[in-house]
C-alpha cells in the first residue's frame, strides 16, 4: 500500500495529471503512459543536445549574423526547459524520474560527442603518435602543446 501510494497510480486510482506548458493530458491506459514516458525522455535528451548546439556555434569577428541561430536555438531549448519544469511538478515520482533519466541520457550523449570531437582535435593536431610515447594520454596532459578549450555555457546549465 505505501509503494503503490508513493507511485500515485494503485489499481483503484485511474489516472494521472500530466501538465505541460500550453495543454495538459490525463494519462489513463498504459500505452499513454509508456508515450508520455518516451515523450519526455526524447524531450531531455533533445534539451542536452540542442544546448551543446549552441555553444559549437562560435562567435567570430566580422560575422555578427552569428548571434541571430545562437539566439533562436536558445528560445527552442528555454521553452523544452520550461516544459520539462511543468511536467516534473507533477505528484507523480515515475514521472520525475523520466525526466531526470532523459536528461541523464542526454548529458551522456553530450559527453560522449565530446569526447569524440577531442579525440579527433587531438589526431588534426598530430599529437598521436609523433612523439615518443605516442601515448594519448600523455598528449592530453601536455598543457604547452595543447589546450582544451573551456567548459560551454549552455550544457553545464540546470535544466529549470
Amino acid at each position: 500500500d505505501a509503494h503503490q501510494h508513493l507511485v500515485g497510480r494503485s489499481s483503484g486510482e485511474k489516472s494521472v495529471y500530466l501538465g505541460l506548458v500550453f495543454k495538459a493530458y490525463i494519462l489513463r491506459t498504459d500505452s499513454q503512459f509508456a508515450l508520455a514516458y518516451f515523450f519526455l525522455i526524447m524531450l531531455g535528451i533533445v534539451e542536452r543536445l540542442l544546448s551543446f548546439g549552441i555553444d559549437c556555434i562560435r562567435d567570430k569577428p566580422g560575422q555578427p549574423w552569428r548571434i541571430f541561430p545562437r539566439a533562436c536555438s536558445y528560445f527552442v531549448v528555454t521553452m523544452i526547459r520550461y516544459v520539462l519544469m511543468i511536467a516534473i511538478m507533477s505528484p507523480y515520482i515515475p514521472m520525475f524520474l523520466i525526466i531526470c533519466l532523459g536528461l541523464t541520457l542526454g548529458q551522456i550523449l553530450v559527453e560522449i560527442i565530446r569526447y569524440i570531437l577531442m579525440i579527433r582535435r587531438v589526431k588534426q593536431a598530430g599529437l598521436v603518435g609523433n612523439d615518443s610515447s605516442g601515448s594519448l594520454k600523455d598528449s592530453l596532459l601536455d598543457t604547452n602543446r595543447h589546450r582544451m578549450p573551456t567548459q560551454t555555457n549552455h550544457v553545464n546549465e540546470s535544466c529549470c
